[in-house]
């Protein structure tokens, strides 16, 4: 299962990199984003569309926005905890700009029910229920 759970995770990111829209079959009906270790006034977001909309504009801000998988630290039935690069050449600039984040993508039914976004590994280890 837990394979299956990484190949999801890897073509949420995929969607976004290709058309700034992961697919949405990949994502439980009850979804939420909490953001609110990397931007407080962000917090937590309901449901897939208001999360997309609401990353929407930090992806815009670049000219052709990626995400890239560094690591999967941890997977299983239930989480699976990746350290990600996203960024790229900002719009009306030469400036590049790269940002690292852990991601802590849960899982319901075979489904993405939850992202956290958090700046430290053990901060994401912690959000999984793991030692960090």
């Amino acid at each position: 299962m837990s394979q299956e759970n990484i190949e999801t995770v890897r073509r949420a990111y995929e969607g976004v990199n290709a058309r700034l829209e992961p697919p949405r079959e990949l994502y439980d009906p009850g979804y939420e984003m909490d953001a609110t270790d990397v931007a407080p006034d962000f917090g937590v977001v309901q449901g897939f569309e208001a999360s997309r909309d609401a990353l929407r504009g930090y992806w815009e801000t670049f000219e052709e926005f990626q995400v890239e998988v560094e690591d999967v630290i941890h997977a299983d039935h239930e989480y699976v905890i990746t350290a990600v690069r996203d960024g790229g050449r900002m719009k009306g600039s030469d400036a590049e700009v790269w940002n690292r984040y852990f991601h802590v993508t849960t899982f319901r039914d075979g489904k993405i029910a939850r992202v956290s976004i958090h700046t430290e590994r053990n901060r994401a280890l912690e959000a999984a229920g793991l030692r960090g």
